[in-house]
């Protein structure tokens, strides 16, 4: 009998060592996800340092003095300082006498003549008048509403039929009235 408790007992002294071996694998197992846990959240909600742009000039500021527990340190920090845009050197446009503007598309797409018509004034109503002219004749003329924009105006546009006008070399000029003034816009095209 003394041989079956001594085998009893220490059948349950391996048990318990199984049960120590497991808790602590456990353990470890719970410490290493906790620490992959917080360093994956830390890396995703850590403010990012700003990227200085390309267009911007680095300057480095004062340096600042921070008083923590009775020592002073010393911090540099880089700002960047954006490059001033100069602003229009030119007088108003809205002062002007007379209204002016540019063509800002003149092409062919599909089976019309497409005539895109920026003023440099701002206009809330008025005409814009197109003419077109191979050889000093007029081939074509319409005429479209000004459509006022945040602080220009421009002309609702022109789609002429290229059959109505033909290939070749041809004028293009628009007269534009509205604010009490005029003006003129000419351009040229080959089609």
């Amino acid at each position: 009998m003394i041989i079956s408790e001594r085998l009893f007992l220490m059948a349950r002294r391996r048990k318990r060592s199984k049960k120590w071996l497991f808790r602590l694998f456990f353990l470890v197992l719970l410490v290493v996800a906790g620490a992959i846990c917080y360093f994956v959240w830390d890396g995703y909600f850590r403010e990012k340092p700003e990227e200085p742009q390309a267009s911007g000039t680095a300057v480095v500021e004062e340096d600042k003095q921070e008083e923590q527990g009775g020592s002073e340190e010393k911090e540099e920090t880089p700002t960047i300082e954006k490059e001033e845009i100069p602003q229009y050197d030119g007088e108003d446009p809205n002062t002007a006498e007379e209204l002016s503007g540019a063509l800002t598309y003149v092409g062919v797409s599909g089976s019309n003549l497409l005539i895109r018509v920026n003023i440099d004034q701002y206009l809330s109503s008025g005409t814009c008048r197109l003419e077109i002219s191979r050889g000093g004749q007029v081939v074509f003329s319409d005429s479209a509403a000004i459509v006022s924009a945040a602080s220009t105006a421009t002309c609702e546009g022109f789609n002429v039929p290229v059959s109505e006008v033909g290939s070749g070399e041809i004028e293009v000029k628009i007269y534009l009235d509205g604010g009490g003034k005029t003006g003129k816009i000419v351009g040229g095209v080959t089609i």
